[in-house]
């Protein structure tokens, strides 16, 4: 077995998981969050900073005098240096009138590919000395005895628009870095205190005895524990009873062998001390047909072992045809029922009939059933055995048999024997039971094998007689393939 650290090495924490599967989920929110707040803090800026253009823009074109013979901008110098001033950025301007420019500053500045009408602006962003530019196109509204328009053109470099776009990102990740921290810190608290049940549970499991098999209190089990928690409680319900039977089973065994063992035991030492040679020949006997009970009830023991649900699991099962098993199994009790003056035969009208099941403890079904009623069936009687499908009757000794569903396969073994009375028919299939007053040697686990293997393919056991002397009819149901 490997030691408890190299088990828990090998399996993440359920803890672990959680926490790692809501962060993966929280990072894209932060990371989406993130790059939605830098376009808007860009938005915002270019926001503010075209606006600014814009009134630069009006601003010159109050420079224009379009009352002169000739269109003239008067622009000192002063103001020329006021609107090129800025510590951040360069600023470019231009006004084209109809016959050209009308200033000499700045005359290369991009040219916007369309124009807008009168009083209108928009914003383009050229290229310009190698730099990006931000640039606003202003239509001047003249009198309508002018048929070219004015423009006025102002651009500018994104130095402080990146810088404040930047500033902005950086003031809102600094909280969110703070919320995501706090957040992270939550949710491990959180799930540390979500999943403290399991961990109490665990306590509560460590500090049981090895013998305290009683179900867990639920109480206090959130509901997402209790399917669990109710089907440990199920296993441990199995478990008792499961360690009940074999319990019973060891008990009852020891009690079954302590009288053959004991009269080994009696008829050895009787033997010792004879010096007849007749009557040690009659105590060697005793301990021959004792030792031969005994071989039997502990062939029955081991049978009934691997017979059982919760064990032989390494026995497999197969398509088998029980038509052919069973007359193979017949064949190997007709010496045995001939030494005994009694009829046994076979009968089917069935050429096959597969089930699914295992060769070995379907042999040995067959076997303790024939043997059964051999066992007491009186010299002169009759045994039959068979296989047949499932009829809507079966009519034996005045008693029908009804199916119980369709598409199964019956094997059944016929007896004109002791029978059995109403009180015993649901005893027989007790461990270690025999029908007093009978008479007979056994060790009273031949049917509990049978229906021990029964169980063990799905299948049903089904016992008909009408009493005392008349007989008993021995039905198992398979499901046919």
């Amino acid at each position: 077995m490997l030691p408890y650290n190299n088990i828990h090495s090998r399996h993440q924490s359920l803890k672990n998981q959680l926490f790692k599967w809501l962060l993966v989920l929280l990072l894209p929110v932060i990371f989406i969050s993130a790059i939605v707040g830098f376009y808007y803090a860009k938005q915002f800026t270019n926001n503010a900073y075209d606006k600014a253009l814009y009134r630069t823009a009006l601003a010159l074109a109050d420079q224009v005098d379009i009352n002169s013979p000739q269109l003239q901008v008067d622009l000192p110098q002063i103001a020329k240096d006021l609107v090129e001033f800025d510590e951040d950025d360069n600023i470019y301007f231009r006004i084209i009138g109809p016959k050209g420019d009308l200033l000499v500053a700045h005359h290369e500045l991009p040219l916007p590919s369309i124009y807008p009408k009168y009083d209108e602006h928009f914003f383009y962003e050229p290229a310009f000395k190698g730099e990006k530019l931000r640039a606003i196109v202003f239509a001047i509204p003249l009198d309508i005895h002018y048929k070219f328009p004015i423009y006025v053109m102002v651009g500018e470099t994104l130095q402080k628009r990146t810088k404040n776009a930047e500033e902005i990102l950086f003031s809102m990740l600094l909280p969110q870095l703070l919320i995501t921290i706090v957040i992270t810190s939550l949710l491990f608290l959180g799930i540390k205190r979500g999943l403290a049940p399991l961990n109490q549970l665990k306590l509560a499991l460590n500090a049981r005895s090895a013998n305290d098999l009683s179900p867990i209190n639920d109480q206090n089990v959130p509901f997402e524990l209790q399917p669990l928690l109710n089907a440990f409680n199920d296993l441990l319900a199995k478990v008792r009873q499961n360690i009940g039977r074999q319990q019973r089973f060891i008990a009852d065994a020891s009690h079954q062998l302590k009288t053959p063992l004991a009269g080994l035991k009696t008829q050895t030492e009787l033997a010792i001390r004879e010096n007849n040679p007749a009557k040690v020949k009659h105590a060697l006997s005793q301990i021959n047909q004792a030792s031969g009970n005994l071989s039997h009830m502990v062939s029955q023991l081991l049978t009934l072992t691997k017979a059982e649900p919760d064990n032989g699991e390494f026995l497999t099962f197969k398509t088998v045809d029980l038509c052919a098993l069973a007359q193979l199994a017949t064949a190997d009790w007709v010496a045995k029922a001939l030494q005994n003056n009694i009829d046994l035969g076979f009968e089917s009208s069935l050429k096959t009939a597969p089930i699914l099941g295992n060769t070995v403890l379907l042999r040995e079904l067959m076997n303790n059933l024939i043997d059964n009623a051999i066992l007491y069936t009186p010299a002169g009687g009759s045994i039959t055995t068979g296989v047949k499908y499932d009829a809507a009757k079966y009519a034996i000794l005045k008693h029908e048999a009804e199916s119980q569903t369709a598409n199964k396969t019956i094997f059944y073994v016929q007896d004109n024997g002791s029978g059995i009375s109403a009180d015993n028919i649901n005893k027989v299939f007790e461990r270690f039971y025999r029908v007093l007053g009978t008479q007979k040697e056994g060790s009273g686990l031949g049917l509990t094998i049978v229906q021990e293997i029964a169980n063990r393919h799905q299948a049903s056991v089904q016992v008909v007689s009408n009493g005392i002397g008349k007989g008993t009819l021995f039905m198992v149901t398979f499901a046919a393939v």
